[in-house]
Order: C-alpha cells, then structure tokens, then sequence
C-alpha cells in the first residue's frame, strides 16, 4: 500500500501501527518519528501540494481536522482511497486511529495502541483538583480546547472550558472567574520555544492565582495538539508538573 500523510498525528500513528515503509510522503510538519524526516514532503498540512499528492500515486490518502476540508474537497474522482479522521474529544482520538487501522488492514495493532494509551492514562492523576488553563495562542490568547479539556479531566482536574470545544477567545472576565491555578503554554507550532514572561506580565491577568505564585509552564505544542499517541506524554507532563508543586 501506498499512504500519504497530511497531518502530523496521522503520521505519528501511522508508524505506530507498523507502516513507516508504506508512507511515500507526509508534511513539512512530520518530524515524528525522525524516520518521517526521510519522506518526501507534500508541502503544510493546512495548504498541501495536491498535485504532488497526485504524483505520488497513492493507494489511500489520510487527512484530518476540519481544517483540511477545503484542500479534500479539491480531491474529485481520484482513484485513491480518502479517509479525513476528525477528532475533537480524547474518545474521538481513539476512534480515529481504529478508523485509520481498519482502513491499512491494522485493526488489531490500532486497538492495542488505543488499549495502551487508555492504560496509561489510567495511571495518571493528580495530588489534588487542580484549576488548569492552557493557551495555544497567544496574540490574541486562545484556550486550548478539544481533547485537551478531556485529559484534564481524566486525571482529575478542572478545565476551563469543555471537551470538545474548538479551541477559542474568550472574555477574560470568564478567566478571571474560573481563576486557574496552573497555566500551560502549548502555543501551535512553536514548540517549547515560548517565552513564559509574556504571560506573566500581562496587566489585566495579575490577579489570577497561577499568575500571582508564577505557576505558568510551557509544553511542547505537539504533545498536546496532535491528535495521536503522545497525548499521553502531554498530559503526564501537565501532571508531574503540578504534581511538583
């Protein structure tokens, strides 16, 4: 089979089913595992080279987010597969990937990774009922929503805002209410490379709890925005991190 990737997560889950031969090209974002690195790019993952999907030949093309529509609705009588997951709670996440092993012929090996995320997530819990709040944009702040409120949850936190919601601005006034105890940096595409004092100093937020004992964090942006299985390394991160305190 020949696969191409459009999206980072379904790369990352891809190889963990066992496929890495099988992908002929993936993202410029791919960079997980360091084998993906070796592909052949099909340009970013929200504005893909559909020609050069063509010219790969393949035999299924895997997509995912809303956000690919509009380059899968330039896709019109292909002959190859297309199968475009869209998760946006933790359950969902799990659904995609036994979606995606149904469609590579790995059904056995998808749920084995589901199970084996579940487990691990079994295995993480707070100290306490932590308020958290992570941002993924900062300019203007953005809360990190979808499946990121869920993991939160499952190890007994609280969230700002509810599972399953896009990711969005907010009033602040609504922050200010919820008060988080502990923020977290998973800013979209830029790594751990955040500069944490950007938050901190921001006047209108002095008054929230994290901000006054400076219990702002920053976490690698793939580890929590990838719909894949290193949501798991994300959110223990989040838990020992508080877990510290």
């Amino acid at each position: 089979m020949r696969i191409v990737s459009l999206a980072p997560s379904n790369t990352e889950i891809l190889y963990r089913l066992g496929l890495g031969d099988e992908i002929v090209a993936t993202t410029s974002l791919c960079g997980t595992p360091v084998e993906a690195l070796e592909k052949p790019s099909i340009g970013g993952w929200t504005n893909p080279d559909i020609e050069k999907v063509r010219s790969f030949d393949p035999d299924l093309v895997v997509a995912s987010d809303d956000l690919q529509d509009n380059a899968i609705d330039l896709f019109e009588d292909e002959s190859f597969e297309i199968l475009q997951v869209r998760p946006h709670t933790v359950e969902e996440v799990f659904d995609s990937i036994r979606r995606i092993g149904r469609a590579v012929d790995r059904e056995k090996e998808a749920e084995k990774l589901v199970e084996e995320m579940k487990n691990n997530l079994e295995g993480l819990e707070f100290d306490s009922s932590p308020r958290i709040y992570c941002e993924e944009w900062m300019d203007p702040p953005m809360a990190s929503g979808n499946w990121i409120p869920g993991l939160v949850e499952r190890s007994g936190g609280e969230y700002f805002i509810d599972e399953g919601e896009r990711s969005r601005e907010f009033d602040l006034e609504e922050l200010k209410d919820f008060d988080p105890e502990y923020i977290f940096l998973n800013v979209c595409g830029a790594g751990e490379n955040v500069d944490r004092s950007e938050i901190l100093e921001r006047p209108e937020w002095q008054e929230i709890t994290a901000i006054k004992k400076e219990n702002v964090f920053v976490v690698d942006d793939s580890l929590l925005n990838r719909p894949g299985p290193r949501l798991v390394d994300g959110i223990e991160e989040i838990v020992e991190k508080v877990n510290e305190e």
